[in-house]
């Protein structure tokens, strides 16, 4: 793959992962994101199952995204070169 090619995707993958950062803080500042909350909490008090948020959901996409395209940046598409044999 061209490593112009490489550095697009790479930089689409970090703005998508900004993207699900800021809008997993919007959803958690928000009405429909306290009353998901308030929801949960009262859910688990009645039956003691785990539940993941939304926008804690949104924050794990985020930091992955922005983990992964960081290190293609930095580190990926450097091709090593082959032995002749």
């Amino acid at each position: 793959m061209p490593r112009f090619l490489q550095l697009l995707l790479a930089l689409a993958a970090f703005l998508a992962g900004l993207w699900c950062l800021y809008a997993g803080y919007g959803r958690g500042v928000s009405l429909a994101g306290k009353t998901e909350t308030g929801l949960t909490y009262l859910k688990t008090g009645i039956d003691g199952k785990t539940r993941v948020l939304t926008h804690h959901s949104y924050y794990a996409a985020g930091f992955v995204l922005l983990l992964g395209s960081s290190w293609w940046l930095m580190k990926g598409g450097s091709r090593q070169k082959r032995r002749a044999r």
